[in-house]
């Protein structure tokens, strides 16, 4: 059985984007905010322009980074639904993060998203089988005054207390680092248990084109030393942060992977590294950023595709799209931009509920992803041919004009060969309401029914206990002094 692939560079361009990225660290170079993350790199030989706050990277030292660099990397949950990628087979997938607002279905309109949001989100990823990993989708916009600033540590402490998928997060600080490293080493039982089997993983976004501001990158030396996962997210957006050619900006793309691998693996040999993109192009007309568009389908396949010259993990969008409802512009998009990444063979894919450029979610949204991820996932298994598969004996049994609906044939193979939809391609007979969106209408109907009725697996006592203080001693709480969370 063949399964099915794509790709769009040849060798000959591969090894030209290489080439062009290292001459981009090497003579163009990074700025990075942070003096100590500075100072690690001078230690290992890169040429520093202290005074631009630039990093001048070198063949030598991005070569030796990648020599260091795992070509596998453990995603673990605490459900003990463990993963290792690349593995052939293994396709995970997660929502977008993090936009501060919701499409509320009720309503039709968008509105900032709260914290209640965010728990609800982690106990429906938590129901829905489709979705293997958890990146807190939304912005908590309501915590304490005096907490605004830090809402990504309340948005990361309610995924872990009401799903018990890996967990995939950023920090802004080494604070931030810190604090998710404290709470993941408690449920795991200590950072050396955290380290041989990772419950989450952190996303590293440098400021596109070629920066790193100094709270980033300090939380990445942080976490690398940790054993955390390191996702080098970068976000080329053609025309307006990168140059408006494809190859232009997946060269940007590139160095920006390559220098946050090397500033892994500079922080700490053998730190898990993963290449990633979620790039896009610039609607030129009004200079907004634009989801789910050829040409950012085409930079996040490409960008696979240098990942796998360089033998590492890869973490790219998925059902990308632009659409500011939930329309068939927001279908068609998230369809193809998620075939081409599962074709091209990301390892980890970004995106399920996404709308409006990834700057709203949709609960609904996240639903009807999942019916479009298990499209995808058929297709991607490719078609098997064989003798028994063929079924000549069933050919011959009906013959010409023949009916194989109670073949035994069709009984063998019917629930292993064809893909039963949960909410499309089947309606109620008779003639249907064509104002009725059957798909919606199901969606809504899926995502009140999990919401009220699924249990998430709290924390136990001890653990919730444990993570209730160190909740309490970096301020994570509620106006009231309250935990944000419950624990069994």
């Amino acid at each position: 059985m063949s399964r099915a692939s794509m790709s769009v560079l040849t060798r000959d361009e591969i090894a030209l984007v290489h080439e062009s990225s290292m001459r981009v660290l090497s003579e163009v170079g990074v700025k990075i905010e942070s003096p100590s993350v500075l100072g690690l790199l001078k230690k290992a030989g890169a040429k520093i322009d202290a005074k631009k706050q630039t990093a001048f990277l070198d063949e030598k030292l991005v070569s030796q980074a990648l020599k260091t660099a795992p070509k596998k990397v453990k995603i673990c949950s605490r459900r003990g639904v463990d993963y290792e990628i690349p593995t052939k087979g293994v396709q995970l997938v997660s929502p977008d993060g993090q936009p501060p607002a919701m499409f509320d279905i009720d309503s039709r309109k968008k509105r900032p998203s709260r914290l209640e949001d965010m728990k609800k989100w982690a106990i429906l990823c938590d129901a829905l089988p489709e979705v293997d990993f958890f990146w807190p989708p939304v912005v908590a916009t309501d915590v304490p005054a005096k907490m605004t600033g830090k809402s990504s540590f309340y948005e990361f402490l309610m995924a872990v207390a009401y799903t018990d998928k890996h967990i995939q997060h950023g920090a802004i600080s080494a604070e931030e680092a810190q604090f998710q490293i404290d709470v993941m080493a408690a449920i795991a039982g200590s950072p050396a248990d955290l380290k041989k089997r990772p419950l989450f993983s952190d996303v590293c976004t440098p400021i596109s084109p070629l920066r790193y501001d100094k709270g980033e990158a300090e939380a990445l030396v942080v976490l690398s030393r940790a054993g955390v996962p390191m996702v080098h997210l970068s976000m080329g957006i053609a025309g307006s942060v990168s140059p408006v050619t494809v190859s232009g900006t997946l060269a940007v793309i590139n160095a920006e992977n390559l220098c946050g691998l090397t500033l892994t693996q500079i922080a700490s040999p053998g730190a898990p590294s993963i290449y990633s993109s979620f790039s896009g192009v610039t609607d030129l007309k009004s200079g907004v950023f634009l989801c789910g568009s050829p040409e950012g389908t085409l930079m996040d396949t490409a960008a696979i595709e240098m990942a796998k010259y360089y033998h590492l993990p890869t973490c790219c969008g998925g059902p990308s799209n632009s659409s500011r409802t939930l329309s068939a512009e927001a279908g068609y998009q998230s369809a193809i931009s998620s075939m081409a990444s599962m074709l091209a063979g990301s390892d980890l894919m970004v995106g399920m509920g996404g709308l409006d450029r990834a700057g709203m979610m949709s609960f609904e949204k996240l639903v009807m992803d999942c019916e479009v991820w298990r499209w995808l996932e058929r297709i991607r298994s490719g078609v098997t041919a064989n003798a028994a598969t063929i079924g000549l004996d069933a050919i011959r049994r009906q013959g010409p004009g023949g009916v194989f609906l109670s073949d035994p044939h069709t009984l063998k193979y019917m629930r292993t060969c064809l893909l039963v939809p949960q909410i499309t391609g089947y309606h109620a007979p008779g003639e249907p309401d064509h104002a009725r969106d059957d798909l919606l209408e199901y969606a809504k109907k899926r995502t009140k029914e999990i919401l009220a009725t699924h249990k998430p697996p709290l924390l136990s006592k001890p653990v919730g206990e444990k993570v209730a203080k160190i909740a309490s001693r970096y301020g994570v709480l509620l106006e009231n002094g309250k935990q944000i969370f419950e624990h069994a």
